[in-house]
């Protein structure tokens, strides 16, 4: 399958995520978040987005995290061959426990871009999740982040109601994803041992994973 595939960056990261992905081919094109509207929707921010998508020739769209949720309100409205989810949740079913109480008693509202910085950047620090090229990369990334476009989006997280389910979805996650636990998942192609950051960590195993899903081969690139 060649044709343009387009790679959305989780929360915290924009293009320079997929790094490890730099080989797979010129028709792989990672993406950045463009900037928000103050009470957008998720809905009319994936409309806007998709004005980036060139819908002329076939496509499909990767999505890590975040942008795994906005993979799938983009199939929505678009028409890609394939969405591949990463480290990522497929509907409202698949959010964490934290979100749902969150959401529960209406405390979203105290989400904190400036918190999320700190706590994402302390919990890569401390815990040693990646390796040092790679938690390196992952901070440099988060500090450049907006914190009002992170405030927006954590709020959009924790109230997305998706309940559709789709037959071109695909959803690569590890057994040890912290952000999103593996606990309620079906239709997964499970990585053993795989974190939330195993876009980078455990890149070789993804690519295989993505270029099967596409009917490609690594001996092709």
């Amino acid at each position: 399958m060649s044709h343009k595939v387009y790679l959305i960056p989780g929360l915290g990261a924009d293009s320079r995520m997929f790094k490890y992905q730099s080989n797979l081919g010129d028709n792989y094109i990672p993406m950045d978040w463009i900037p928000h509207k103050r009470s957008e929707t998720m809905a009319s921010y994936a409309k806007r987005f998709s004005e980036l998508i060139d819908e002329s020739e076939p496509f499909s769209i990767i999505g890590v995290s975040m942008g795994g949720i906005l993979a799938i309100e983009l199939n929505k409205i678009l028409k890609p061959e394939k969405v591949i989810l990463i480290s990522s949740i497929k509907n409202k079913y698949e959010r964490p426990c934290t979100s749902r109480v969150a959401r529960a008693f209406g405390l979203y509202p105290l989400i904190s871009g400036l918190a999320f910085k700190a706590i994402a950047y302390w919990t890569v620090s401390a815990f040693k999740l990646m390796k040092k090229e790679h938690s390196e990369l992952f901070k440099t990334m988060l500090l450049d982040a907006d914190s009002s476009f992170l405030r927006w989006a954590l709020i959009k997280v924790t109230t997305w109601d998706n309940t559709e389910a789709f037959d071109n979805v695909i959803h690569i996650h590890g057994d040890r994803d912290i952000v999103f636990p593996m606990r309620s998942f079906d239709n997964i192609i499970k990585i053993r041992g795989g974190n939330h950051f195993m876009i980078a960590n455990r890149y070789e195993e993804v690519n295989a994973h993505v270029l099967e899903a596409l009917g490609e081969s690594a001996e092709s690139k």
